[in-house]
């Protein structure tokens, strides 16, 4: 079974001592450099991820628009309202990122 992960032989390989002294010095600008990037990954993916949210909010207003029933519509419409504070408030906080 060629693909079977041997696992006591992957968890030692994780638990592999730290670099210590200049080794640690070496590997931090590295390390601090993929962090940056992860992070930096990570906020545009919230910030488009809100984007497409908010664009599927406006979709489900037209949508809204368009139901002949009134009682359906203010459900819907009230639902909507709920999504679009809670955009709000994920737009206010992505600002903080």
């Amino acid at each position: 079974m060629p693909n079977v992960v041997k696992f006591r032989m992957r968890a030692a390989d994780a638990q592999a001592p730290a670099p210590h002294g200049q080794a640690a010095y070496a590997v931090a600008p590295e390390l601090a450099s993929r962090f940056a990037e992860l992070q930096s990954r990570t906020k545009r993916d919230i910030r488009n991820a809100i984007l497409l949210l908010d664009l599927a909010a406006q979709h489900a207003r037209e949508i809204a628009m368009k139901m002949s029933d009134p009682e359906v519509r203010n459900v819907f419409d009230e639902h909507i309202a709920s999504i679009e504070s809670l955009l709000q408030i994920a737009r206010e906080r992505a600002l903080d990122l």
